[in-house]
């Protein structure tokens, strides 16, 4: 009955990790975010779009707060989707 999940654990770094929770208990619909730094979607964020969430990634959250920092110490910055660009991943 959740709107918005997110798995804050390190469960989904490693390929032999459990799933940090039943993704059938994620209500289609829902949000969730995973803060693990993957270059593709972990297990647990493929399932729950696989059930019709809107997934939000650790790298996605990371870019999104990457200003935030910048700003927090006065550095010039840019918007999440040109440092994303910008990005040698």
């Amino acid at each position: 009955g959740c709107g918005i999940v997110v798995n804050a654990s390190p469960l989904g770094m490693r390929a032999t990790d459990p799933l940090p929770l039943d993704p059938g208990r994620i209500e289609p619909g829902a949000t969730l975010g995973c803060v693990i730094l993957s270059d593709r979607p972990t297990p647990l964020l493929a399932a729950a779009a696989a059930r019709g969430c809107a997934t939000v990634s650790g790298r996605d959250m990371l870019f999104r707060q990457i200003p935030l920092y910048l700003d927090y110490f006065g550095l010039p910055s840019a918007p999440p989707d040109t440092l994303r660009r910008l990005a040698d991943l």
